[in-house]
């Protein structure tokens, strides 16, 4: 059973075992009102405890902990006083909101301070100082002892979330190849409903990946991390010639040979596809069996389909099947050694711990993060600024309304719903209003039940299902949130009636305010996707000037400039990642402030066709560099070079639209592909197209700017 959890789940489970411990053993030792303190301390730090290296966690749980017990002591200095309380609401949004300058991994660090100020305030009033004092310190201790529990199972699980991470990102490989053999084969389009869900693919498969070299990049040399290692290494060469297979399949046609050639190279994806979702099986899950693959009975079942599509001797297509075929077989090859692998035996590292940590999201709270933010213009000031008003406000109107026992939830309602961007605020306003009818009608069920260790237990549940789904399904999470919500006071106050009106009224009434508040200081995508269009040119230019070069005959000199494409190409992708994240937010914006969509698409689909060509030439050089004239070849990759990185350059960015570079040959035309022929023609005509894709991924920007500059809403 526990082998078929995914790690959200597994995490939010030992989440769940490490609040139950450290609640059991302080109520134990001092009484349940020191451990139910103690869960709060412990709940608010395991907000930051996700499927992490070892080496990594107390560096998220121990601020988080701090913060957690100042936060309560500060609430128990200052909660009789209504204009301070307000005052330390704002100041705790203002500046947990702010920690989101060091990027997403601060997302729970930055909610982990609401939640603490929440349940400081759900708790009764402190009599003296010196309770506030010792009841902020319980606090610190279950969080203390959480940190401890939480790098102790990281250190448990460390392999388990290794392989997990890797079988995710499998599993997104194979739906993007899915959605690639559904477009090769004209069962997608190319443009619409379609191809937004092909950029939600590539953005899925890059966090995938992301999140697999953050866990597998970071592990300690042994047997099973190298070849965890290998198969990232892998799934992100094999990421790149997906991408590539898009080129050149427009050339096939639209008549029924080239139809027939469509579906075989898409039965070919899908094959690919279902092997990798065997592999993520054999990984993901113990004991499973890895599949049998064969690259070579795939290459035969692949020329025997294209073989079987009617067409004349003489069509010149051949040449371009034979081509589309080869590149497959880079594809084919590529699984099969995944698979040979998965169950070969040990051998000696691509890269050397240190290479592998240049890959590896950024870890720490460097104050020098902060600075860019201090502007009106930043989108992080601009959130914290909201936020402050927005839970300010939802406190100060929870103290006068019918229900004012509970201006907290109102708070709490306000935090979890309002986030930086309208199109996530809107999905939590609906989540959370679901998940609460919902929580409520379950603790209505529960309070019929008048059994202390029960109601304990469903606390306890709730805190790993809230944990485990808040990113995942956040219905599920609104519900167990709700229920951690209303059965705190009947922990609390035994006997008790669960106050579910206010909480379904404080619920509703909180998510319109984040509604609301999104309005305020606004910070629209427009603002944005300028700075992230030159960023996606800055990105494609270093990537550009690593792949269009010679490779050199020093061994070591090689390995430096694969290691250097390695983080450029890393780098471009997460650049188009952002850009299409933005572009999917943009959508649910009010129209007047909301960017066109042919905007966004015109520069993704360049990006990806510019990436995907300097894709192909990379691929020509490293695996094919013997059918390559030197001398030719050397030549044209400067000159390209040149081309693009000056097309890409800020200034060129900044001028006029020059003309595009013209093609010496037609889209029709393309050279042969046979063994005993030179690849020489191939690599120029794709270096030829990089310099095309790079001119007209510049004209997309400067008309994205050229539209922004020119409207005053911008």
């Amino acid at each position: 059973m526990i082998s078929r959890l995914t790690a959200a789940q597994l995490n939010g489970l030992t989440v769940a075992l490490g609040v139950a411990l450290v609640q059991a053993l302080l109520s134990a030792v001092f009484g349940a009102d020191v451990g139910l303190a103690a869960a709060g301390g412990a709940v608010c730090a395991s907000l930051t405890d996700v499927p992490n290296p070892p080496q990594r966690v107390l560096r998220r749980l121990v601020p988080a902990a701090l913060l957690g017990a100042l936060v309560t002591l500060a609430v128990g200095l200052l909660r009789e006083s209504p204009p301070l309380m307000t005052a330390l609401i704002a100041l705790t949004a203002f500046v947990t909101l702010m920690t989101m300058a060091w990027g997403p991994r601060a997302g729970p660090l930055s909610f982990s301070g609401v939640l603490a100020l929440v349940f400081a305030m759900a708790w009764e009033d402190p009599l003296t100082r010196l309770e506030a004092l010792q009841h902020a310190g319980w606090v610190l201790l279950g969080a203390s002892l959480y940190a401890l529990w939480a790098r102790s199972t990281a250190w448990l699980l460390r392999r388990r979330y290794r392989d997990l991470a890797i079988a995710e990102a499998m599993r997104a490989c194979a739906r993007r190849l899915h959605s690639r053999a559904a477009r090769i084969a004209g069962e997608a389009l190319a443009e619409g409903p379609s191809m937004r869900a092909s950029i939600r693919d590539d953005v899925a498969l890059a966090d995938a990946l992301q999140a697999a070299r953050d866990q597998v990049f970071a592990a300690r040399p042994s047997v099973q991390s190298r070849r965890q290692v290998d198969l990232v290494l892998g799934l992100i060469e094999l990421r790149d010639l997906l991408l590539a297979s898009r080129l050149d399949i427009p050339l096939l046609g639209e008549d029924a040979a080239g139809l027939a050639w469509r579906a075989a190279l898409a039965i070919t994806l899908r094959q690919l596809a279902d092997a990798l979702d065997g592999m993520a099986a054999a990984v993901g899950r113990t004991g499973a069996a890895c599949p049998a693959i064969s690259a070579q009975g795939w290459r035969d079942e692949l020329a025997g389909r294209l073989a079987a599509v009617p067409a004349a001797a003489d069509d010149a297509r051949h040449h371009l099947l034979a081509a589309l075929q080869s590149r497959l077989g880079h594809m084919l090859d590529d699984v099969a050694q995944m698979a040979e692998r998965l169950a070969g035996p040990d051998r000696a590292a691509t890269l050397t711990p240190a290479q592998l940590q240049q890959f590896v999201s950024p870890e720490g709270w460097p104050l020098a993060a902060l600075k860019t933010h201090w502007t009106l213009q930043s989108g992080v000031l601009r959130h914290a600024l909201r936020g402050t008003l927005a839970l300010s406000c939802a406190y100060a109107l929870g103290l006068v309304l019918p229900w004012a026992a509970h201006p907290h939830w109102l708070v709490l309602s306000v935090a979890v719903v309002l986030r930086g961007n309208l199109e996530q605020t809107l999905a939590r306003r609906n989540e959370r209003i679901i998940g609460t009818v919902i929580g409520c009608l379950l603790v209505l069920a529960l309070a019929q039940v008048h059994s202390h260790a029960l109601l304990a237990l469903a606390f306890i549940a709730a805190v790993g299902t809230a944990h485990a789904y808040v990113n995942v399904r956040y219905r599920v999470a609104a519900t167990a949130a709700t229920l951690m919500a209303l059965l705190q006071p009947l922990l609390l106050a035994p006997g008790s009636s669960p106050a579910v009106g206010e909480r379904l009224a404080d619920t509703v009434l909180g998510a319109l305010l984040a509604w609301a508040f999104c309005f305020v200081l606004p910070a629209w995508e427009r603002r944005t996707l300028g700075r992230l269009a030159l960023q996606l040119c800055g990105a494609l230019a270093r990537h550009a000037a690593n792949v269009l070069r010679w490779a050199p005959g020093v061994h070591q000199q090689q390995v430096q400039q694969q290691l250097a494409q390695r983080l450029s190409r890393q780098q471009a992708y997460a650049a188009l990642a952002a850009l299409a994240a933005a572009g999917q937010r943009t959508r649910v914006e009010p129209e007047h402030v909301r960017v066109p969509d042919a905007h966004v698409e015109a520069l993704l689909t360049h990006g990806y066709r510019l990436m995907a060509l300097l894709g192909a030439v990379q691929t020509l050089l490293n695996r094919r560099a013997e059918r390559l004239d030197e001398v030719e070849a050397s030549r044209a990759l400067q000159q390209t070079l040149q081309a693009c990185v000056g097309t890409l350059r800020l200034e060129a960015l900044a001028g006029q639209d020059p003309t595009p570079p013209k093609l010496e040959t037609t889209e029709d035309d393309w050279p042969e592909h046979r063994a005993d022929v030179s690849l020489t023609p191939w690599l120029l005509r794709r270096l030829r197209l990089c310099e095309r894709e790079a001119h007209w991924l510049a004209s997309a920007v400067r008309q994205l700017r050229a539209d922004l500059n020119a409207d005053p809403r911008a």
